[in-house]
């Protein structure tokens, strides 16, 4: 319950986090807002914010290296008018060079020009001081309307070399004339040209006036002006004929206002982005400033939260609803539809209020939408689901079978409302109302059957896990009883005694040795129970004793030699895996011929593990397995212990014989 509390909250507080009174009414014109007199500071910084910045990017274009002023057939009138302009260029960004480019450089630019691109003055190419510099072309004011066109030629050399779409003609009105200009927008950074402006002004006009149009053009080449696709926002009368108002070429009357200013002081700051940023989160709500400062870094960083929490959603479901099975089957559908539904309204809310700062979301809107369309729809797909699954499943279908229908069904079953839907709405633009829903329910069927094939996957291989564990287990269980029985085989007890009985009246010597050998044997087992180990040459000395006894009983008949490295005896194996082999070989070889017997017990070193060999000249090992006494529980013996490690194998040929190899054992 833990578990459906937490998914509950999680989701609540996702659907409506950081809603506040302050935020609700955020819109694109926040700023008038705030107050009706904005204090200086916000008027300035929202003059910037309105005329340099998209609301996508950061981005903004301005002069990188100095800024330089190249003139063409200018009289003394004009040099004196952009010779002031510069002084209070000087005044406003005095952190950058403003200067003419052959004072800066030495050398005109059209010198410069022949002398090639890849020329360096003060340490800067030509390539780079051209996109710095903005070239002025006047043509001779006279007051005469007839020019020479050859004056007028010469002056059109001057423009940058490039296409003509990208030169641009302003007439002026009441005939004073034109402003021939290359156009100047986002992209004009990424063109290594002079920016090149022509004043044709056939009207003699006075000083205050030219020196409007020059200072007009000049200072707007040293920006971009976004084309907003909102209205900027305007503060008093101030700023009405401001030189970066607006994108449209208006410079009648227009004045270096103050805004102005403080525009171009703020864009040729060292750290202007930063203080537009700390600008932005000071006056704004976060989602807002991240958003306007960079909006697909914003998106991933929605887009981020959302697949963080949707994972954290999607763990607490599977746990909470993995192993909860309800009376009634179709409950197990509609309680986790119910919590998909609820997860998308909340991640479609979270998503809307960080990216989308039109609309209005507040704790009522949100739990409304968040309660009522789970409970509206959820009970429609659980059903189609439910019945779809019901009709078509048969107990004896494969899994890849059902798996590939369950994902179909999913996918179906969550996009009939969107039926309902369609036949009652306006259908102009309801795929792309829809699309993103679609998505989801895609998504939400390709994860459903991943978590089917994992969740099947895990369960046979836990199950392949238990069935190998309750094999060995049950095999321990076996050779463990089985080890007990080895110990007092009461066939061979029988045997023995009845040797000793009869040896007792005929040789006493024989009598003797077959009863301490007797007692070694018993001893060593006795005193070694629970044991599951012993070293090799402890187990040797039990074969010695065993066949100590059986010699004595079989007399002549039985012959046995033990061969071991002496490095190997004191490596350890599990308890009686030798005595049942060579026990095996007397009872089903030896004792079955009437000649002589032999039994031959190899221990040798074979690369990191140790090859156990047991040789006797009995009948042949039938075709298939080796049943017989012993065999079983030294095959279960080495299994439970060693794994793949160990094997045994027998043969006949060249010689009758079986082996056992250890690996890993030394």
């Amino acid at each position: 319950m833990k578990k459906l509390i937490a998914l509950i909250l999680i989701l609540l507080v996702t659907s409506s986090i950081l809603v506040s009174k302050n935020d609700t009414s955020l819109n694109i014109n926040i700023a008038n807002d705030k107050s009706e007199k904005p204090n200086q500071y916000n008027k300035n910084w929202e003059y910037v914010k309105d005329r340099l910045f998209d609301g996508e990017t950061e981005k903004v274009y301005k002069r990188e290296g100095p800024i330089l002023i190249s003139l063409k057939y200018a009289s003394k009138q004009d040099s004196l008018i952009v010779n002031e302009i510069i002084r209070e260029l000087r005044t406003v960004i005095p952190n950058k060079t403003v200067d003419y480019f052959d004072n800066f450089t030495g050398v005109s630019f059209d010198i410069a020009l022949r002398n090639g691109y890849n020329e360096k003055y003060k340490g800067i190419s030509l390539w780079d001081l051209s996109r710095s510099t903005t070239e002025l072309g006047f043509y001779k004011s006279s007051g005469v309307d007839n020019r020479l066109e050859s004056e007028k030629h010469i002056l059109y050399l001057m423009l940058p070399k490039v296409d003509s779409e990208r030169n641009i003609d302003y007439r002026l009105p009441n005939e004073i004339g034109k402003i021939t200009r290359g156009i100047f927008d986002s992209k004009s950074e990424n063109y290594y040209s002079p920016i090149s402006i022509l004043f044709d002004i056939n009207k003699e006009i006075t000083y205050n006036e030219r020196k409007t149009y020059i200072q007009y053009e000049l200072l707007r080449s040293l920006c971009y002006i976004q084309d907003a696709n909102f209205i900027p926002v305007t503060y008093g009368k101030g700023n009405v004929n401001s030189i970066f108002k607006s994108t449209r070429h208006n410079p009648e009357n227009s004045k270096f206002t103050d805004s102005d200013k403080f525009l171009l002081k703020k864009l040729y700051s060292d750290d202007f982005i930063e203080q537009f940023k700390d600008y932005m989160y000071a006056n704004y709500p976060w989602r807002y400033a991240s958003s306007f400062t960079s909006k697909k870094a914003h998106e991933f960083k929605v887009w981020g939260v959302i697949i963080v929490v949707g994972v954290v959603v999607v763990v607490l479901m599977f746990s909470f609803f993995q192993n909860r099975k309800s009376k009634y089957n179709y409950l197990n559908y509609l309680f986790p539809i119910f919590i998909i539904l609820m997860s998308f309204i909340s991640f479609s809310n979270f998503h809307n209020l960080m990216t989308d700062f039109k609309i209005v979301i507040n704790w009522w809107n949100a739990l409304f939408s968040l309660l009522m369309t789970p409970i509206l729809f959820a009970p429609l797909i659980s059903f189609v689901l439910w019945g779809l699954e019901k009709i078509s499943f048969k107990n004896n279908e494969n899994f890849t079978y059902q798996l590939l229908l369950k994902v179909i069904f999913t996918f179906v079953s969550f996009i009939s409302p969107l039926t309902l839907i369609f036949l009652e709405s306006d259908r102009k633009g309801f795929l792309e109302f829809i699309l993103p829903y679609v998505f989801f329910s895609a998504g939400l069927a390709i994860g459903r059957g991943l978590l089917l094939y994992l969740n099947h996957f895990s369960v046979s291989l836990v199950k392949e896990k238990d069935i190998e564990l309750s094999r060995l287990r049950e095999a321990k269980s076996e050779a463990e009883v089985k080890v007990l029985q080895s110990q007092i085989n009461p066939h061979f007890l029988y045997n023995a005694l009845n040797s000793i009985a009869s040896l007792a009246h005929t040789d006493a010597d024989k009598t003797e040795k077959m009863a301490l050998s007797l007692s070694d044997l018993f001893r060593h087992s006795i005193n070694r129970k629970g044991k599951k180990v012993n070293t090799l040459g402890d187990e040797l000395s039990l074969v010695q004793n065993y066949l100590e006894i059986e010699q004595i009983r079989f007399g002549d008949r039985l012959d046995f030699s033990i061969d071991v490295d002496a490095d190997l005896l004191n490596v350890e194996i599990p308890m009686f895996i030798l005595q049942p082999l060579v026990e095996n070989a007397i009872k089903h070889g030896i004792s079955k011929i009437e000649g002589q017997g032999q039994i031959i017990l190899k221990v040798s070193e074979k690369g990191e593990g140790i090859l156990i060999s047991i040789q006797d000249n009995g009948p042949d090992f039938p075709e298939g397995l080796v049943s017989g006494h012993g065999l079983q529980t030294v095959y279960d013996l080495l299994r439970f212990t060693y794994g793949d490690k160990a094997e045994m194998s027998w043969h006949n040929e060249p010689q009758k014989e079986i082996n056992i190899q250890i690996n890993n054992m030394i």
